[in-house]
């Protein structure tokens, strides 16, 4: 039998260890960066007197946790709402802090969290270092969702992701995944005015202002070099290594890693701008080439004359073509299934002010694609607010990979008036989902039209039911896009069993001042 003292002694000692366990809690912090690719979807466009660079910007989360926003209320007395971050402990708590300002962004149709990204110019200082701001954008608003994958692999990754919509008071986004802001969209530009033409860095900052809380504040900004005026580099450099062009995304905007070019990949505007300018170009070959498969470029050879090699993935010289006319061809007979490099460069130090690049793969059985979301029927969703989920399965007849391209249209086909959806270009076939934000469309009713390829043939796929994006009016409690009866009625069933969707004044309480603000919100102006 234990002593009394041996009995206080353990006693103790679990205290001891419950007082470690409890100290050894870790916030699961998010870490938002910039991804870097997305500044090469960049365009420079003249308005009125005035020259804009307009880019895309892309904001990961590769932390340990998810980064969760909401809204507290009542709102503050200048329309904006104060925003809180609540971080979560490994132990399942979690304390909360405030991070900043919700604000209605009616270019956009739904509240944003301020300050989210900043864009900038800045000189290159002669030793390629970053210097001076020459021009800023205003700090941009985002409402912040989880709208592709970015790394499935990290520890505490949602496949799924949580925030979908900015319909309510709470965004974020979830580990792993990636919110994406393209350069149509309001906001996504900088006034370059009187700038004069040459070399700079074109960057952006998230969370500038370090008001959320996150693992690491080293990694929030990313710059690319570009060049602007005539002369400039065209738009799939940097791509001067091999390496260079790995790490850019398979068919991405502007990106040298090309990816599926199958039948035929055409890119025009190519140049080779001094004598140590090379290109590299990485595509991929589905199947056995045959006699009919090639890799050309064609210029003017009195501007420049350009020579052609074929790389193996591995860094392997293939073929070369030395000509003396006015393209370099070569062919891909015999070469196996995988990825190639095309190397592009000025014979005797040459240079070409304009060149183009042709890859014509072998072809093969096409893959198949079934949609499987939207479903029959229609799905009716609110614009600017709410995003869906498209999800696809893909069939493969020779068990290659895939990469699927959607479109929308108001007929099930595509044809001049389809819309494609940009960011969705190439989404891997594996994936089998992509991720609708409806701010990038007008309010319509659509069908989803998917383009599937493995590199070598093209087949399309059509959804079984449309997507109906409407504008959304105070007091449509069913969000079918009218006001009537049926409101009511869906209000009061909500109101009489305690549903917190009838908590219209967002308090926390469900009582008579909801039907109060219900009924003056339905009778109100849309």
């Amino acid at each position: 039998m234990t002593s009394p003292a041996g009995r206080t002694f353990v006693l103790l000692s679990l205290l001891a260890l419950g007082a470690r366990g409890a100290g050894a809690q870790e916030d699961l912090l998010p870490d938002i960066t910039v991804r870097q690719s997305d500044l090469y979807d960049h365009d420079i466009s003249v308005l009125g007197n005035g020259r804009w660079i307009r880019l895309s910007n892309g904001t990961p989360n590769i932390g340990d946790g998810k980064l969760y926003l909401y809204g507290v209320l009542p709102q503050n007395d200048d329309g904006t709402q104060t925003v809180r971050q609540r971080v979560y402990r490994d132990d399942g708590t979690y304390w909360d802090t405030d991070v900043g300002y919700f604000i209605y962004h009616p270019e956009h149709d739904h509240i944003h969290f301020e300050d989210w990204a900043i864009y900038r110019l800045r000189q290159v200082l002669e030793d390629g270092g970053v210097g001076p701001i020459l021009a800023e954008g205003e700090k941009t608003s985002f409402c912040i969702l989880d709208l592709q994958v970015f790394d499935s692999s990290l520890p505490n990754f949602n496949p799924y992701g949580q925030f979908h919509s900015c319909s309510g008071t709470v965004q974020g986004l979830s580990v792993g995944w990636l919110d994406i802001y393209s350069k149509g969209l309001a906001g996504q530009r900088i006034n370059i005015t009187g700038v004069p033409d040459g070399q700079y860095w074109l960057e952006s900052e998230v969370d500038p202002l370090r008001r959320i809380v996150e693992r690491d504040t080293t990694n929030n900004i990313a710059r690319i070099l570009i060049t602007l005026g005539e002369g400039g580099s065209d738009v799939a450099e940097p791509n001067n290594s091999m390496a260079q062009v790995a790490m850019r995304p398979e068919g991405g905007p502007n990106s040298p890693n090309l990816g599926p070019c199958g039948p035929r990949r055409v890119i025009p505007d190519l140049s080779i701008d001094t004598h140590l300018d090379e290109d590299y170009f990485r595509f991929y070959v589905n199947d056995t080439g045959g006699p009919d498969d090639f890799v050309r470029i064609d210029f003017d050879k009195t501007q420049g004359d350009l020579d052609l090699e074929l790389w193996t993935d591995a860094g392997e010289l293939l073929r070369v073509s030395h000509g003396a006319g006015d393209f370099e061809q070569i062919p891909l007979t015999g070469q196996p299934e995988g990825w190639y490099f095309a190397r592009i460069y000025g014979f005797a130090d040459a240079t070409s002010p304009r060149y183009s690049l042709t890859i014509d793969p072998p072809e093969n059985e096409p893959p198949a694609i079934e949609i499987t979301a939207p479903p029959p029927g229609d799905t009716v969703l609110e614009h600017g607010v709410d995003t869906y989920r498209v999800e696809w399965t893909a069939s493969y007849p020779e068990n290659d990979r895939t990469w699927v391209t959607l479109y929308l249209n108001h007929h099930p086909e595509i044809d001049e008036h389809a819309f494609l959806l940009p960011t969705s270009v190439n989404t891997p076939g594996e994936d089998g989902f992509y991720i609708v934000n409806s701010a990038y469309v007008p309010p319509d009713t659509y069908w989803v039209i998917a383009q599937v390829t493995d590199g070598g043939a093209v087949s399309e796929g059509v959804s079984l039911g449309t997507i109906t994006f409407v504008e959304i009016c105070p007091g449509d409690f069913t969000r079918d896009g009218l006001r009537d009866t049926r409101d009511v009625l869906a209000f009061l069933n909500a109101w009489t069993a305690d549903d917190p969707r009838a908590d219209q004044n967002h308090d926390g309480a469900i009582d008579s001042r909801d039907v109060t603000e219900f009924l003056n919100a339905w009778t109100g102006p849309c």
